[in-house]
């Protein structure tokens, strides 16, 4: 392996062929910074769409009333309904699968004011759960708790971009706002630094407990929808159909009307794309390995090109006494050194690019739907094993070829 001879023999061969080594190394060092460019360009891309999701519980369910498309004992098509809290309730004692409940009552484009500075935003009544189920982070005060429910408290926890139209970057904590001519002390600011659309407009948002809003702003115990978290036990495709059911018996709409309650199912949603970049990741690693194999398949060719070259050369070498293993050694350590060598500059070369991306994307580039991509060391090290394979299966053919050769036959060739 550090036989000094046999590496200027190898340093030797590649100086009287610089072209053709250079082009061979060429095939290995792209076939391997395509495998790490497209891994990490892919971690990047599946990073910034799942980062869509905040953060929330991805095993969680919404719903909302839609009205009935069926008519069912005597009530016609198109009634409209609408949820309450008897119906939280009823799914809270008769749905054990659901963890958490999180109810909505919603007023848009509320006239919201502090001092001289007014603006619309929509306010939500919610339960204190929504904080846990859509990971609405506290950067200053506190979260809605139950207390602020029961004794139906004017409290509010606002965005940031209520904060900064109201207040500036004044602190708002304790201070009061109008809603609707009824004031509001604030209590808690969410701020967040994702790129994620919800979580922009949670910071656009005033969130009040839900009884006060109901009794401010609804007309008796009617919300506008309803968020729940399924137990991790269960799986929430399951269960979203039992939910419906519950609900539609409670309103008499038909147990066949599939339109009258609309419904988001995270969980779904993320399986699909979790088994969607998943493959994506597969389709990328045969692509990155089938490059590199064209450029091992060159290497191979080159290595039967050199043995053929150095016919006579190998021919004298087996007459003074070489033995098979002492050729194929030779032969398969040039192989290697191509390889891993070109392979391990396209490796540089491609984590240096996705590094740089990921600190533009880090520094603020706009990229909602990309996001600091990475190569991890899994990868890398995975990656190197197979430059060393690949250059061990370069050689070997032309290794095995050139411990063939007849001295007498290699003597006689030209």
């Amino acid at each position: 392996m550090f036989d000094k001879d046999k590496w200027q023999e190898i340093f030797g061969t590649i100086r009287q062929n610089k072209l053709r080594t250079g082009l061979t190394a060429a095939g290995v060092f792209w076939g391997i910074f395509m495998l790490i460019f497209m891994l990490g360009m892919g971690d990047g891309l599946e990073k910034g769409v799942l980062n869509e999701f905040g953060g929330r519980s991805t095993n969680s369910i919404y719903m909302w009333p839609e009205g009935s498309t069926i008519p069912y004992k005597g009530m016609p098509v198109g009634r409209w309904f609408s949820f309450d809290i008897d119906d939280m309730e009823a799914l809270q004692k008769n749905a054990p699968y659901i963890n958490m409940l999180a109810p909505r009552h919603t007023s848009r484009n509320t006239f919201v004011s502090y001092q001289t500075k007014s603006s619309n935003f929509d306010v939500r009544g919610e339960w204190d759960g929504i904080f846990t189920i859509e990971a609405l982070q506290i950067s200053r005060g506190r979260i809605l708790n139950p207390l602020d429910e029961q004794q139906h408290r004017k409290v509010a926890v606002i965005g940031k971009t209520v904060r900064e139209e109201l207040f500036g970057t004044a602190n708002p904590i304790g201070k009061y706002i109008n809603i609707n001519n009824i004031l509001f002390q604030v209590i808690g600011l969410i701020e967040f630094n994702g790129e994620s659309g919800r979580l922009q407009e949670a910071e656009e948002t005033v969130f009040i407990p839900l009884s006060t809003s109901i009794k401010l702003f609804g007309n008796g115990k009617s919300i506008s929808m309803f968020t729940c978290m399924i137990d991790d036990a269960y799986y929430a495709g399951d269960v979203e159909d039992d939910i419906k059911r519950l609900l539609n018996e409670r309103h008499r709409i038909a147990p066949n009307d599939k339109q009258a309650i609309g419904s988001f199912n995270l969980e779904i949603q993320y399986r699909r794309l979790a088994g969607l970049f998943g493959g994506i990741r597969w389709f990328l690693w045969i692509v990155g390995i089938g490059t590199l194999l064209a450029g091992v398949v060159s290497v191979s060719n080159v290595m039967l090109i050199t043995v053929k070259d150095r016919t006579r050369e190998i021919g004298v070498r087996k007459a003074l006494g070489a033995t098979p293993w002492t050729i194929i050694n030779l032969i398969l350590l040039e192989s290697v050194f191509i390889t891993t060598l070109s392979g391990y500059i396209g490796l540089i070369v491609g984590t240096v690019i996705i590094y740089t991306t990921n600190l533009m994307t880090a520094s603020g580039l706009d990229s909602q739907m990309f996001s600091n991509p990475e190569v991890n060391l899994g990868v890398s090290l995975g990656s190197l094993l197979v430059l060393v394979l690949s250059g061990l299966f370069a050689g070997l053919l032309p290794a095995l070829h050139a411990s063939r050769i007849s001295p007498v036959e290699a003597l006689r060739s030209e």
